[in-house]
């Protein structure tokens, strides 16, 4: 079986309790929300978590920045500051 085959079945066997709802007990139709409310959720945190990166390389590439250059900020260790030349001012 099938990732898509076993998705197929769970939903529709809750779309057919679901037209059943009304006739069932308080505490299994409450049961049947809360698994049907945690089932959506971790299928939404799933595929947010994977725009999240799209989204993050989306702006970078964006904004040109590569991920050399990314790393090279990431991982620099510091070093001499570089020489700053003072023009002379020719009245003085």
């Amino acid at each position: 079986m099938d990732f898509s085959t076993i998705t197929d079945l769970l939903i529709g066997w809750v779309l057919g309790i679901g037209a059943t709802v009304n006739d069932l007990p308080g505490t299994i139709a409450f049961a049947l929300g809360l698994f049907t409310w945690f089932s959506v959720e971790l299928v939404f945190r799933r595929i947010v978590a994977g725009l999240r990166w799209v989204v993050l390389l989306g702006v970078l590439a964006g904004l040109g920045v590569s991920l050399p250059y990314v790393a090279s900020l990431m991982f620099e260790r510091g070093g001499e500051p570089p020489a700053l030349s003072v023009p002379q001012d020719p009245s003085g």
